[in-house]
Formats: C-alpha cells, structure tokens, sequence
C-alpha cells in the first residue's frame, strides 16, 4: 500500500453496533476528535441492525441494556423489541453528534500492523485506504451467523435462510417449514411462525431452559416520570443490575445455588406443556445456566400446538425436498430457517487482522483458542482494543461490559498521548496469568461442570466467554490501563527520564 494514497486517522472504530458507538461517544466526549468509524452495512446498529427476524426482542431489561451516560426515559417495554432497540442506538448517533464520522458500507477486508511506521494500515471493500495510529474492534461475538455444513444443503428446492439474514420476502403462511436449532433467536421466531404455517417441524438438538417471560408495556405515566426525575431511572437500573448480579456466586462458585432457577423453569414446562412425551423431550438434562437460558411465556404453547412437531433425531442430511434424520425419517419441507446462533470462535473477520509477526487473529487463536488480556488487549497486536473480547463477557448487560473496557481503552489513550507513546503491546506473560487465573476461577463454574456443551466453551472445552466474577470487580480492574504490564514504544521525542522509568515498567 503506498502511504501517499492513504487517509490517516487518528483512531479507527471497526463495526457500529453498541461497542463502535458506545467508543465513538466517549472519544467525542473526551475531546478525540481525530477517528473514524467503519461498518459493512448501510446502517448503524450491529446486531439489532441484522437481526430482523419476528419477534426480536433483547433478553436483559432495557434500563441495563443502555449506555448509562446515555439513558433512555421512554423505553415504551420492560424488554425492548428489536427496532426500538435500533432506534435508541441512531438517537444516540445523532445526540453525540458522531454520524460525521461515521464510514457506512466501508466493510474492512484487512488490518496489517506496519511495525516500521508503528500504525495499522486499514483497507476496505472498493479498495480504499487508510491507516491509523490506534484500532478499537467492535465487531462483537454476534455478527457472522453459523450455519453447519449438512450434506446437501445447496440441493434443497426452497428457500434456505438463518434467522440472522432473515428472508422478508419470502412468505411463509401455509406451508410447511423446517427450523434447525433452538437457541434464544428460534425461540422468539417459532412463536411468530407457527400460527401462520400449515405444519412447522423443529429439529431440537439440545432443549433450552425457558423461563417465565417478566416482559410488560412501561406506562406513560411512568415514562414522564423518570424524564422529570432522572435519578428513578439511575435507581432502576442500580437494581434491576444488583438483581442480575445476585446469579453470579451460583454460576460462578456454587452451581447448586441456582436450583430455585430450575424448578421455576421445570413448573414453567409443567404449567405450559401438558403431553408427557412432549414435555419430557423438552426437559433439559443439564445444569440450569450451563446454557444459555431464555425468557418466553409462547414458546412451550407453540410447540405443544397440532401443527407443530418436536424432532428431537439428529439432522444426517438435507435433500431436495426437506430433512432426513439419523433414524431414517424423511420430513417434506417447503422452506428451512436456521436459528443454530453465530460463529463465535470461527468468525471470519479474525482472518483480517495482522498483528506484528504478520499472524492473523485467526492463527493466533487456532483450534478455538480465544484469549486476551482482560478481553481487551493481545500480545503481537500493538494499540488495538477489542470490545467483548474472550472472557469479557459479565453476567447482567454486554453493555456493562462495553462501559467498563471503554474506561480502560479511554485511559490507554490518554496514556498514549500524555507520554508521547507511539505503540503498546501487552506482554504474553501478562496474558498467561490472566489466562491461569481465569481458567482457575472458572473451573467449577456451571458453565464449565454443568453437563452440556456450549457456544461459551472451546473445542478443548475451555470457557472463552466470561469475566469470573462479580461485575465490579471487572469494572474496578478496568478503570486503569496498567502501563507495566505492556511493552511501551517512544516517540522519536522521548518523555523525560523520571516519566520514562514511571510508565515502562518492564
């Protein structure tokens, strides 16, 4: 690439969901004027932008599942649908006054960090370049679907889509459709399927643990309350976060504590699913929490209805006209719907970034084998930051976690500029105790010993995904960028000595 024809910027931001938003908000806000923001759609709003599917709705309540320096008095739903949710986050574009900034349908297609010019050379779909000092990605663990790779599937005659890419223009009513996976997506889009196709076949590899859904409209008058007392809301959200927080001594220390969980979640069944063989091939038969467990007070009823049929045989291949199982049972279907989630370990995007040796992210991470200091920062990869990166991920709101990696990426930044540093890059033994510690603490937790296995664990079966503890203490541990723990490069202007020994530290 020839430096002549580049754009440089400062900062660059890699996706415009909450992570690219919420980091260009705080830059702003900050006084860091000097970044861009790059994203693959036409759109703003990540996952809530892609995902369309019916039913979309957020799991976590919307006053957690919001920037706090950016709340939202008149949520008009405890638990918000998919638009809503979209809306809130092109408001907040627009009040921070970050859409300038922002490079719609600019799709990056490779990061290379140039360790002789110290800045990460960017180019996006059309051939366009640019380079830039620091990289914050914000692609999140949601955004490249997963779709296995059945026998056949490019045979099928009708319409093939996930839920992720959702066909609008395909119509559904009266014909008969195969769904594949029963995660959190399948488990609001079933729903809103059935009553209008003639026969729905779900092919269930593993049951959820669906819960009673708590979702209701939030008055008016409520509404105009908490925009003329802000602090209702600043409490609400204090405690809908402090009710979250209480699941973590049982999901992290003492798995067994989470029983009064399941035996909502098997009275729910009970209560909702009156044909035993039904009911019994809808019991999960691991841990409560090892999954994922989702909200829902119409998934059970739509299942249990006459022109829906539960497959619980595994998928062996697909063929012209629909679905053979590994029993030998051929299902004729019109169209197949995927809801079988996203590829987290896999996603394509790592194979786009080159860190300083010229490895991708991708090799780096081989076999599955995600880790980052902090879920923040990776040995080899100079001044970038990855927003919900491995073992980031805390129990109550991604945007919690979001919030309190912004705190350490701000304070990197600042560093940066105060001591006049051109590049930082975490030491691999920094990573290595991280890693000790957390595959430690994360041993006997449910998600690793609950009997299942998950998108949350590595081929290894290692735990990937979350912060092994209490939410504050991650947010305490990502106030500050320890300079100590990274390998700091200087400006050709050094600092001065006394600041030089204080900032190094290796």
């Amino acid at each position: 690439m020839n430096e002549a024809t580049s754009t440089h910027v400062r900062i660059a931001i890699i996706g415009a969901g909450f992570g690219g938003i919420g980091a260009a908000m705080r830059l702003k806000a900050s006084g860091n004027a000097d970044f861009l923001v790059f994203e693959r759609a036409t759109e703003v709003g990540g996952t809530w932008q892609a995902n369309t599917y019916p039913g979309a709705q957020c799991d976590i309540p919307s006053v957690l599942y919001s920037f706090s320096f950016a709340p939202n008095p008149d949520w008009s739903r405890l638990y918000p649908l998919q638009q809503e949710l979209k809306s809130y986050m092109e408001q907040c574009v627009d009040d921070a006054g970050i859409r300038p900034h922002l490079r719609l349908n600019h799709e990056v297609t490779q990061a290379d960090w140039d360790e002789l010019s110290q800045v990460w050379r960017i180019e996006v779909a059309g051939g366009r370049h640019y380079t830039a000092s620091i990289v914050i990605a914000a692609t999140g663990p949601f955004s490249e679907p997963s779709i296995p790779a059945f026998e056949g599937l490019d045979q099928f005659g009708g319409p093939v889509f996930h839920s992720a890419q959702w066909r609008h223009d395909v119509d559904l009513r009266d014909r008969t459709v195969g769904v594949i996976g029963t995660g959190a997506s399948a488990v609001q889009f079933i729903p809103q399927l059935q009553p209008e196709a003639a026969k729905l076949v779900v092919f269930q590899r593993t049951p959820t643990w669906i819960l009673p859904h708590p979702d209701r409209a939030i008055s008016p008058r409520l509404r105009r309350l908490m925009r003329r007392v802000p602090t209702v809301q600043r409490l609400a959200r204090s405690l809908v976060g402090a009710v979250q927080e209480a699941m973590v001594p049982g999901l992290v220390y003492f798995p067994k504590l989470l029983w009064p969980m399941a035996a909502v979640g098997r009275w729910h069944l009970r209560r909702q699913v009156r044909n035993p063989r039904l009911r019994e091939n809808l019991t999960p038969r691991y841990a409560f929490g090892c999954k994922r467990p989702t909200f829902s007070n119409t998934y059970y009823p739509a299942l249990a209805a006459p022109n829906v049929e539960v497959e619980t045989s595994a998928v062996h291949r697909i063929t012209t006209d629909g679905i053979e199982t590994v029993d030998g049972t051929h299902h004729r279907l019109d169209a197949i719907v995927f809801g079988t989630g996203f590829k987290l370990a896999g996603n394509e995007g790592f194979t786009r970034i080159r860190g300083r040796d010229g490895k991708s992210l991708a090799e780096v991470w081989a076999g599955g084998e995600m880790k980052a200091h902090l879920g923040t920062v990776i040995p080899g990869f100079p001044n970038f930051f990855m927003i919900l990166g491995p073992n980031s991920v805390v129990y109550t709101s991604q945007i919690v976690t979001i919030e309190a990696q912004l705190d350490f990426v701000l304070d990197a930044i600042d560093q940066i500029t105060e001591h006049h540093i051109r590049s930082i890059d975490v030491a691999p033994d920094v990573l290595r105790r991280f890693v000790d510690t957390v595959d430690r603490r994360l041993a006997s937790s449910v998600w690793n010993s609950g009997g299942c296995q998950s998108y949350y664990l590595s081929p290894s079966g290692r735990n990937f995904t979350f912060w092994p503890g209490f939410v504050f203490t991650f947010r305490r541990r990502m106030r500050r960028c320890r300079l100590a723990e990274f390998d700091v490069r200087y400006a050709a202007t050094p600092p001065s000595q006394n600041t030089a020994a204080l900032v190094v530290g290796r």
